[in-house]
């Protein structure tokens, strides 16, 4: 559905449950670099009353927004979980009348270029109905960019944006489509071409093993040949590679260790997806089994690629 606005009404949200650390990491450089953009926090109420880590991340949030009148704090009364309170908190900010949203969660630490990125982004494809989804985080890619993002289906959950046409047009509880992909060989390789673990993690969210609002996003961009914006020089960092949050990753495979120097981005025109930039970007996403880690730390280490070049 084509985005057509005059201005773009924008809103930051930001998501924190029980890490106190990395709330404060995240939320001072957030306050800092924001400038003048509405900021909504959303606070995820304790599964156990007296949870002492929720009772320190509120009490945080607090000091840190005190005298901000641009930021509004929603604490919840009951534990919603991340994917409920991810996608209940990005619909209520657009049912009160914001076209676009950028979203950090507590892992989240921004570059002071990455709401200026952000915003660009979310002008440069507000009216291609072909983008649906942009980020501000970069892998850490050996294939030579000429531009600062490149197009992938798969969207990304660190320091991302979306459009107000786009997201409420997502049907999350979509299972009869999830298993459409699932039983549909040709459709399955094509949900998988961009990481081979994607439909398995749509298994794993049929089966109720997990909970992803990203993966059932990602079904909905896939449904509707959408494409995600990447960014090539990463605007934040993740610092949620401790083995803390939801899914308890201690290995930071992830991250660039080379830092965004620009100011002024030269954004990708060309609205097609570069089989070469698929193969490099699948290295990260290479699946459950042993040997399809084995290929990613390949990738990594060396640059070397273990499989062909698939075809569009």
């Amino acid at each position: 559905m084509p985005k057509k606005y005059k201005n773009i009404k924008t809103a930051i949200i930001y998501y924190c449950y029980n890490r106190p650390t990395h709330t404060s990491q995240s939320l001072s450089k957030i306050i800092e670099y924001k400038n003048d953009l509405p900021l909504y926090i959303f606070c995820d109420g304790s599964k156990n009353k007296g949870d002492r880590d929720i009772i320190e991340v509120q009490k945080l949030v607090k000091d840190f927004t005190l005298n901000d009148e641009q930021t509004k704090v929603i604490i919840r009364e009951k534990n919603y979980g991340l994917a409920a309170n991810v996608i209940n908190g990005i619909n209520d900010i657009f049912n009160k009348g914001f076209d676009a949203v950028i979203v950090l969660e507590d892992d989240c630490v921004a570059h002071d270029t990455f709401f200026n990125y952000m915003k660009e982004a979310l002008i440069k494809y507000q009216n291609n109905p072909k983008v649906m989804h942009v980020s501000g985080f970069a892998l850490p890619m050996n294939y030579n960019f000429k531009n600062d993002n490149y197009f992938t289906p798969y969207p990304c959950s660190w320091g991302w944006g979306t459009w107000k046409e786009e997201w409420l047009q997502c049907n999350f509880e979509d299972k009869e489509y999830y298993n459409k992909i699932l039983k549909n060989p040709n459709m399955k390789k094509d949900f998988d071409k961009p990481g081979k673990s994607f439909s398995y993690f749509l298994k794993l969210q049929l089966q109720g093993e997990i909970n992803s609002w990203l993966i059932r996003w990602y079904a909905h961009i896939f449904k509707n040949e959408g494409y995600s914006s990447w960014a090539v020089n990463t605007q934040l960092r993740n610092i949620g590679f401790d083995g803390t949050g939801e899914h308890k990753v201690n290995y930071d495979r992830f991250n660039q260790s080379k830092s965004n120097d620009k100011s002024k981005y030269r954004f990708e025109s060309s609205y097609s997806l570069s089989p070469k930039v698929i193969r490099e970007f699948r290295q990260h996403f290479m699946g459950p089994k042993l040997i399809d880690k084995i290929k990613t730390m390949v990738y990594l280490k060396t640059g070397i690629i273990l499989e062909k070049l698939q075809k569009k």
